[in-house]
């Protein structure tokens, strides 16, 4: 007795594997997309967030700098007149 292997392909159930997978594959990508997209909102939202701070930093920046510049503070230069040598000259003779 010899063992035989007979495969029979069934073009029904052939056809209805195939149709049912082609609907798992949608449905599968088609979740995959809307997770994207989300994903995609969510960045564009917290990027306009991030935006907003900036522009508020900036907006209190430059009124802090406004304020300072109506102010008459007076400015004494730090340079200090000194010999007219260079300190690199001293230190290599």
């Amino acid at each position: 007795m010899s063992l035989t292997f007979d495969l029979i392909i069934n073009p029904i159930i052939l056809l209805a594997g195939v149709i049912v997978g082609a609907i798992i594959g949608y449905g599968a990508g088609k979740a995959k997309l809307a997770k994207s997209q989300s994903r995609i909102v969510q960045l564009e939202n917290e990027l306009m967030s991030s935006n907003v701070e900036t522009l508020e930093a900036q907006r209190a920046y430059v009124a802090l700098e406004r304020g300072l510049k109506d102010q008459s503070i007076p400015v004494i230069s730090m340079k200090i007149s000194g010999s007219k040598e260079n300190p690199k000259e001293k230190a290599s003779k």
